[in-house]
């Protein structure tokens, strides 16, 4: 089994694809820019966690709450529109999720930021990322971060 983490990334990108307007262009923790011929797409990443004791004592059990982001990213004419699209499609797939099928405790929208850029890497043509933040609380044993209560 992989730890929490690694499994709520997969839970988010197993319920994220196959939505219409991105289908199977969804990314874990990509590193590399994406072509536009691969646009839209979804980035998923957890680039924090904060954890705490549920009770005190051992044999205790872990409350850990991630921040999950998810970047949708879509280019040329209308990309604003596409892109608040794209939120309704993820908003919606993850609250359907139940809770990413048990996994975690809580999920929820925290935030929503949208950024344009023109890069010259892509001969000047706009580019809108949405960043999608969502809080989610899992509870594992201290002793066993791959095994969600």
């Amino acid at each position: 089994m992989a730890h929490i983490r690694t499994q709520v990334r997969d839970a988010v990108e197993a319920a994220l694809k196959g939505l219409p307007s991105t289908a199977e262009r969804v990314f874990v923790t990509r590193t590399y820019p994406l072509e536009h011929k691969r646009l839209p797409a979804l980035l998923i990443y957890i680039l924090d966690e904060q954890s705490q004791p549920a009770e005190m004592g051992p044999g205790r059990d872990i409350e850990r709450q991630m921040s999950i982001t998810v970047e949708a990213i879509a280019d040329g004419r209308g990309f604003d529109d596409e892109l608040d699209q794209i939120a309704v499609e993820v908003e919606g797939a993850l609250a359907g999720s139940h809770y990413l099928n048990g996994l975690v405790k809580e999920l929820y929208l925290q935030s929503s930021n949208l950024n344009l850029a023109t890069g010259r890497d892509r001969g000047e043509k706009r580019t809108g990322v949405l960043t999608l933040s969502f809080t989610v609380l899992a509870v594992t044993p201290e002793a066993d971060p791959q095994t969600a209560h």
